[in-house]
């Protein structure tokens, strides 16, 4: 106000200060506004104002705080595992990126997913660091990369990842049967496998049954 002012302002001190560490630093200028440049992002910042005449400096105001906006992640998450569970299932956890590296508050993760035998792909999300993957195909190589998200965007993405779910019994039956060099006491008996799709796991062995079929 001016009747504090005392003479004739020449200059003003601002004090800024990184609220999260304590780290200050100090800044004069004559005008009455001040641009501070190079901080970080989404940081709360305290400041305080003095003003000084050619005699000193006096009392600084209340400290008041400022808050840096938001951007996306610049950083993946971390520690990212997949594990199979059952033919069907995967187990995906993760931590978040660096806390340096968040950049605002993080609200979703954003999972990946391209089948390496058919290239098919989807897209999983999760607001926490963990996921249980239900309905995947037996037997499947799932190449995974995951990235974290802010109200702003989406940050990059982790390196791949895979998990390979576990066998499971076909699920479907051999094709083409047939029979060839039918005698009176012997056949040969001839198949392929089932459908690459349904045979959910390495085949190791067939099955033959044979049953003696009236012929009247």
């Amino acid at each position: 106000p001016y009747e504090d002012q005392n003479g004739v302002i020449i200059s003003y001190t601002i004090s800024v200060s990184v609220q999260e560490t304590g780290e200050s630093d100090v800044y004069t200028t004559s005008d009455p506004t001040l641009e501070l440049a190079g901080l970080m992002i989404y940081t709360t910042y305290g400041i305080e104002i003095a003003a000084s005449t050619s005699v000193g400096q006096g009392p600084f105001t209340q400290e008041f705080n400022v808050t840096t906006l938001e951007e996306a992640p610049s950083a993946p998450p971390t520690n990212f595992q997949a594990t199979a569970v059952t033919s069907t299932t995967a187990s995906l956890s993760w931590g978040p990126p660096p806390v340096d590296s968040q950049n605002g508050v993080l609200i979703q993760y954003t999972i990946n997913v391209t089948v390496q035998e058919t290239e098919e792909r989807f897209q999983l999300t999760s607001p926490t660091t963990s996921l249980e993957v239900t309905d995947l195909k037996p037997f499947r190589t799932y190449l995974c990369i995951i990235a974290a998200s802010t109200s702003v965007g989406l940050g990059p993405f982790a390196a791949v990842v895979q998990v390979k779910t576990l066998e499971d019994v076909p699920a479907s039956s051999p094709v083409n049967v047939s029979s060839s060099d039918v005698t009176s006491t012997s056949a040969v008996i001839s198949w392929g496998p089932p459908p690459y799709e349904d045979q959910n796991g390495v085949i190791i062995n067939y099955t033959i049954s044979v049953s003696v079929q009236e012929t009247g």
